[in-house]
């Protein structure tokens, strides 16, 4: 079981690893076009995802550290209750790395660098980096294996 933590591990380096290149590589508020639909921009995030709570003046800083905080000392848990349940282990696993990801960044710089830009004409998706993605993928294998027919633990 400890090997599959891992999984968190590499989700949390890579995530660090591309957020230093955008902070080296790219101006702040700069972006690159890498296709048609897709840039690479260098944001500022001081909320949450969408940039909920990031116009709050400071205070939402420390309310996501404690989030989160409580987000890695919860989730060890979750996965030993759900062990049999592969893909609540592996969306929990992948939760972990993201909050991971974006704690550091909170605790590091106080907001989180959003990097990733999707848009279609004049249809923008807002910044997010990897860490958000593995929050998103990963709540998303965790209701799917919460609602599938298994063994509860």
């Amino acid at each position: 079981m400890l090997k599959l933590y891992l999984i968190s591990v590499s989700t949390f380096i890579l995530d660090i690893l591309t957020k230093n290149y955008v902070q080296k590589q790219i101006a702040f508020g700069e972006k690159v076009e890498i296709t048609s639909f897709l840039s690479f921009v260098h944001f500022q995030n001081p909320g949450a995802a969408f940039s909920f709570l990031s116009d709050q003046g400071g205070w939402q800083i420390y309310f996501l550290i404690t989030i989160s905080i409580f987000a890695v000392i919860y989730i060890p848990w979750l996965i030993n209750q759900y062990k049999k349940n592969m893909f609540v282990v592996l969306g929990l696993l992948l939760i972990l790395g993201g909050a991971l990801g974006n704690l550091y960044d909170r605790i590091s710089y106080g907001f989180v660098i959003d990097f990733i830009y999707f848009h279609i004409d004049k249809l923008y998706w807002p910044a997010f980096n990897i860490a958000d993605s593995a929050i998103s993928v990963g709540v998303f294998l965790f209701l799917y294996g919460s609602f599938r027919n298994y063994k509860k633990p």
